[in-house]
């Protein structure tokens, strides 16, 4: 019985000699393989994730393309009609254009398929070196698919995703023997592969400029069987076809180590994807007035892509939105708008998942504050308004003839602070003589977190008068 894959940021990658697709946790504490059911896994050789729709596809060298959902079964065939058939090695996707490429070694071609199951065709390389290309990578903010030619040629070449403009890089300085697999790190603009034969792991830059070999001290290096880049952990990951061990190198020379894969199948490795929990990238915004009753609504977090150039996969395959009051969810309550009826520090958290795990965003609060009504001081011709705040923050209480008051509140529940309503200037000169003025109280509310707000509020002041 297959097991099942765990949510957990996770490297899986696929078994040429067993046809297993397995995984392991980049944190430790080893692996497993994955359920295929519907699928075939044999001669299983290049591998890519389909993060948001939960899917991991993989070619077999006979240049058949499989799929199975990354939470186990519902595996099929995609169509590869019209694309040239032969022996192929490595696999990329590019979800939103709903495509898949992949290198074929033996008719030096590089071919792709639509997702939709209608059928491919060969790109137009025009320009660049195709000879025995294994490990194909799609850098979309290039316009470019690159890949790496083994056997001899050791060069990496590139074209257009739409076909043409095919060009070779310089790799003048680094190690190309039997080059396979490549990932782009867009941060440092390079791209790596891995040398089959050398037993290296090289880059070169996307400029031009040439490039070198990583050092791998402390991690093993047998038989390295493509390559995939996590940019914001600063670290390259390899199968070892040979070594039958999944590798990693730290970017920035300084070594690397072995995974712990306890669990998994590795029986000749190849071609690492990896598969991470949504990464956060602008946080929600909730907006509203500060009344009760007030009509709150929230603009939905935004999320890190894919990065596909580096077989990084991050994408949600869910979100959902829950309001908060004070911290706390408000049950039943998941969409917005939302009507704030009670005093309180109201927010909305954005929720993204996928097979690897959740992760939350929250926006800045809205604070709901009341203002009571007046209680007028006859005697002093003033008043006090009463002010329910949901937590820490500065009340505020102004007006154009007014006395300024300020009052600060460290506790953070709700709770009732008191303003003092005294009129100066003209209003009070007429208060004086009248016994009776208007005026418009402005009380704004700082709450520690989140953004200040106010409310107007018109009274009557009044004075007894002598006489």
């Amino acid at each position: 019985m297959a097991s099942q894959a765990r949510a957990a940021d996770s490297v899986y990658w696929a078994n040429y000699g067993s046809g297993k697709i397995s995984f392991a946790n980049l944190a430790g504490g080893g692996g497993g393989d994955l359920d295929l059911s519907g699928a075939d896994g044999s001669e299983a050789n290049g591998l890519a994730i389909d993060a948001a729709k939960g899917k991991a596809y993989w070619i077999s060298t006979a240049g058949r393309i499989f799929y199975a959902n990354l939470s186990g079964g519902g595996g099929g065939e995609l169509s590869t009609a019209g694309a040239t058939a032969g022996f192929s090695l490595g696999l990329a996707i590019d979800p939103a254009a709903g495509k898949v490429y992949w290198a074929n070694g033996e008719a030096n071609k590089i071919s792709f398929a639509n997702l939709n199951g209608s059928g491919g065709g060969d790109l137009d390389t025009t320009g660049a070196m195709v000879e025995d290309p294994t490990g194909v990578a799609v850098d979309l903010a290039t316009g470019r698919i690159y890949w790496a030619n083994g056997l001899g040629a050791d060069r990496i070449s590139y074209a257009g995703l739409t076909g043409g403009n095919g060009g070779n890089l310089s790799t003048t300085g680094a190690t190309g023997e039997e080059a396979d697999g490549v990932a782009i790190d867009s941060t440092s603009g390079r791209i790596y592969w891995a040398n089959y034969g050398g037993n290296k792991i090289s880059y070169a830059g996307l400029n031009g400029s040439g490039g070198g070999d990583l050092n791998t001290t402390g991690a093993t290096v047998d038989g390295p069987f493509g390559v995939a880049v996590d940019p914001t952990a600063g670290r390259i990951y390899w199968a070892n076809e040979v070594g039958n061990k999944i590798s990693y190198a730290n970017l920035n020379g300084s070594g690397g180590g072995d995974l712990d894969t306890t669990g998994a199948t590795l029986d000749a490795p190849a071609f690492p994807a990896l598969l991470k929990a949504p990464t956060a990238g602008a946080a929600p915004q909730a907006s509203g007035k500060s009344k009760p009753g007030s009509i709150l609504s929230c603009a939905p977090a935004t999320w890190a892509p894919d990065l596909l150039e580096s077989f990084l996969y991050r994408a949600p395959q869910t979100t959902s939105m829950q309001w908060l009051r004070n911290g706390q969810p408000i049950g039943g309550v998941t969409i917005a708008p939302f009507a704030a009826t009670a005093v309180g520090s109201y927010s909305c958290q954005n929720t993204a998942a996928n097979q690897a795990g959740t992760t939350s965003q929250t926006s800045a609060p809205v604070s709901i504050f009341s203002v009571g009504k007046a209680k007028l001081n006859r005697r002093k011709g003033t008043a006090i308004l009463a002010v329910r705040v949901p937590g820490a923050g500065t009340l505020t209480l102004a007006g154009k003839q007014l006395v300024r008051q300020r009052r600060t509140r460290n506790a953070s529940s709700t709770g009732t602070v008191k303003l003092l309503v005294k009129a100066k200037g003209k209003a009070k000169k007429a208060l004086r003589k009248r016994g009776k003025v208007k005026v418009k109280a402005t009380v704004t509310f700082a709450p520690q977190v989140g953004s200040a707000a106010s409310q107007t509020k018109t009274l009557v002041l009044k004075k007894k008068l002598n006489g």
